[in-house]
């Protein structure tokens, strides 16, 4: 079952509970929620939830619970907390956490390890945590946050395809040679930083991310 409605205001629907048995995707974005209700641990068949552009600052600590979910949006929430039982939703697959004014990474984040896409694009993130590289992630957007240096620790991840790091703060000495040189990387964005492009295209390794962005490239068109 498919359950999608932008019409609940403050209040979390509670007739969705019926359908707790075979609900596989729940839509209430764009609402005004300010909360979810603990019960929403029980929709344990759930695969999708959807919970963009509400007032959410937390999520109920049952969302552990919800261990058959693969996709969890929530961009345009302003996230106060986040809880920890989410390690236990160990099927997650696609995570949005953009626009939610997070200024770091959550640590429990580190615990999903079938994670492969990740956006956290239009925060306050400064740091990229190292367990967060560790992570067999195929695609990362960081967009629009103030981060300054890219760790050399994706150098652990070869899943890593694309990375985009669009409108940041970094300049050439935040970019590890071993990034270009080492990595799985084939699409790294980097518009809109204090960037000298020259000196970028000169720095050691530029050239075999070059033949990785190219190859990708040609299978593209």
């Amino acid at each position: 079952a498919v359950v999608s409605t932008q019409s609940t205001g403050e209040k979390f629907p509670e007739d969705i509970f019926e359908l707790r048995r075979n609900l596989r995707t729940l839509d209430l974005s764009h609402n005004k929620l300010d909360e979810l209700p603990d019960d929403i641990g029980c929709l344990q068949m759930l695969r999708t939830l959807k919970l963009e552009d509400n007032k959410l600052g937390m999520l109920p600590k049952p969302i552990g619970n919800l261990g058959k979910l693969e996709a969890l949006h929530l961009s345009g929430n302003p996230l106060m907390d986040w809880p920890t039982q989410i390690h236990r939703c160990t099927n997650l697959k696609h995570l949005d956490l953009s626009r939610c004014r997070i200024s770091e990474v959550p640590d429990s984040i580190n615990c999903l390890k079938k994670l492969d896409y990740l956006c956290l694009s239009n925060n306050r993130i400064h740091t990229i945590p190292e367990g967060l590289c560790e992570l067999k992630l195929v695609e990362i957007d960081l967009n629009q946050n103030e981060i300054a240096v890219i760790p050399s620790a994706f150098t652990k991840n070869t899943s890593l395809r694309v990375l985009r790091l669009d409108y940041n703060s970094i300049t050439c000495a935040g970019i590890p040679n071993e990034i270009l040189a080492d990595t799985t990387i084939s699409t790294l964005s980097l518009e809109g930083n204090p960037l000298d492009v020259r000196k970028f295209h000169e720095m050691d390794g530029y050239d075999k991310y070059n033949e990785r962005y190219a190859a990708t490239k040609r299978k593209c068109d």
